[in-house]
């Protein structure tokens, strides 16, 4: 498993890749190893995102007049939990799969490393975001908005850091953003189409 002094050194890496700051790498495993453990922060995001879901899912019933006793619970839980697993796996496999066309094939599990450890730090604006709406001082339009707002400022983040990973190429480190973000709407949206609450 992952242990604390890991968390924090991911966390205190990402904080300094979010100043811009390349000595953020030297907080990460960034080798083969660091590779394949990265993956196992996927568990370390569950209860995030099931905070996040919950308040997602309060906003549902609050701003529709869907009654709680007609929720499907079940279908959107399952849908939120698959399109996770899918929109983290995502990525990393259609990378490697065009990472020798690409030519990153050497620098792809060191960036695959950070991308994973980069998305728990960008999962805790979310977090308090929700809690703030769930304990009742943040309205959802707000919470709603701050989420778009954040987007914004994360996927500019994401642009930073993978220009520092993969080199200096605008266009490569756009691409592979635009690529990562559309994936996801992809994904979550083709998931809630087959699993529909």
């Amino acid at each position: 498993m992952i242990g604390v002094r890991e968390i924090e050194a991911s966390l205190k890496g990402s904080w300094l890749l979010f100043l811009n700051r390349e000595e953020g790498l030297k907080w990460f495993d960034l080798s083969v190893v660091g590779f394949w453990r990265s993956f196992l922060v996927l568990v370390l995001l569950l209860p995030l995102f099931w905070v996040t879901s919950v308040a997602e899912k309060q906003l549902i019933l609050t701003e529709t007049d869907l009654m709680p006793e007609d929720f499907q619970a079940t279908a959107f839980w399952s849908a939120r939990l698959v399109g996770l697993v899918l929109d983290w796996l995502a990525l990393p496999v259609l990378l490697a799969a065009v990472a020798r066309p690409l030519g990153i094939t050497g620098t792809y599990p060191a960036f695959i490393a950070v991308r994973n450890w980069t998305s728990l730090f960008v999962s805790i604006p979310y977090v308090l975001t929700a809690c703030l709406y769930l304990g009742g001082v943040m309205p959802g339009g707000i919470m709603y908005l701050s989420w778009l707002c954040l987007l914004v400022m994360i996927l500019w983040y994401r642009f930073q850091v993978t220009r520092m990973m993969l080199g200096p190429s605008v266009a490569l480190a756009l691409a592979i953003v635009i690529l990562d973000f559309t994936l996801s709407i992809f994904i979550q949206t083709a998931v809630d189409r087959l699993m529909p609450v």
